[in-house]
């Protein structure tokens, strides 16, 4: 019997089994990787895969992350043994650019500080003056499927909307009514910069000093990617120096942050749980979408959320 490993202590076991039916395959729980009869491991974002992998496992020939990231999988590594990577890729796009455009727009006209204000006793005169969306310059890094969708509300609130993405021409970011700048007049000019970059060893750090010096001490800055893409120690030197306006972020260096994060006493700062992606729509699409690419791989067929082509298969 061929044994498939979650690394993920929450997987739901009752969402989306009718996919494996007639399949000859068992599914454990677990968090130790090994056994010659091992086929696939299936983990989240939580859980990292080690790039030694097939000396745990030896007949490991898929792994997958029910999440879009996939920076907990070494995949070229494995990929270049054979092994073939998954990912579940738009399953809360939609969800990550809401949320997005409902923090920048918090931002601009002050949602969050004003209601601590109140709460405080305060009223008028207000504290900071709230911005108008309309006009805005919103800066996109990242032009991939989510960028898309921030953009598409951003222009819907009739904002100004550039972006960078080395990976996009200009044209297709002008058939979609947006404008290609560079990475460095995006960050100088732009009132809202919003991160949608995949986390790579070239984007780890993406904000750091030097970036935030070049934003204006008016502009803020929004992060429901990944974590790292931000210094975070930069970041809180920046917001308590006031070198920029104000953030907020869904994404920690370390998840969940500590009791001790030096960001909860940041100022300026719009803090969330890694919420995003969430919606009762998207909670369990990726469990179901992950069970059903498994159930492929063991047809015999390629799955769709299939990262890159494991060598020996092209």
């Amino acid at each position: 019997m061929r044994r498939v490993l979650i690394l993920d202590p929450l997987w739901p076991m009752d969402v989306g089994m009718e996919a494996l039916d007639g399949i000859d395959v068992t599914l454990e729980k677990t968090d130790r990787i090994e056994g010659d009869d091992v086929v696939a491991i299936l983990a989240a974002p939580e859980q990292t895969i080690p790039a030694n992998l097939l000396e745990l496992a030896p007949n490991v020939r898929l792994v997958g992350t029910c999440s879009t990231g996939y920076d907990n999988l070494p995949a070229v590594e494995l990929s270049a043994q054979g092994v073939m990577c998954l990912h579940v890729k738009s399953y809360c796009d939609e969800e990550v650019a809401e949320h997005t455009i409902t923090l920048a727009a918090n931002l601009l006209r002050g949602v969050a500080h004003l209601d601590g204000f109140v709460r405080e006793g305060g009223w008028w005169p207000y504290p900071r003056e709230p911005r108008r969306l309309a006009g805005s310059r919103l800066g996109i890094v990242g032009f991939g499927r989510i960028g898309r969708l921030v953009a598409i509300q951003g222009d819907a609130l009739r904002m100004e909307v550039v972006a960078f993405d080395e990976f996009v021409d200009e044209a297709t970011m002008q058939s979609r009514g947006v404008q290609k700048v560079d990475l460095d007049t995006l960050i100088e000019t732009s009132d809202v910069v919003t991160l949608h970059a995949p986390l790579l060893p070239e984007t780890q750090h993406l904000m750091n000093a030097r970036r935030f010096a070049q934003m204006r001490d008016d502009a803020y800055l929004v992060n429901c990617a990944r974590g790292p893409l931000v210094d975070h120690v930069a970041l809180g030197d920046a917001l308590r120096m006031g070198v920029i306006a104000g953030a907020a972020i869904d994404v920690y260096p370390v998840e969940p942050p500590p009791v001790d994060e030096p960001a909860f006493g940041w100022p300026n700062l719009i803090l969330q749980p890694h919420s995003a992606w969430y919606s009762a729509e998207a909670s369990l699409a990726p469990y179901r979408r992950q069970i059903a690419d498994l159930a492929r791989f063991l047809r015999g067929e390629e799955p769709e959320g299939l990262i890159m082509q494991p060598e020996g298969t092209r």
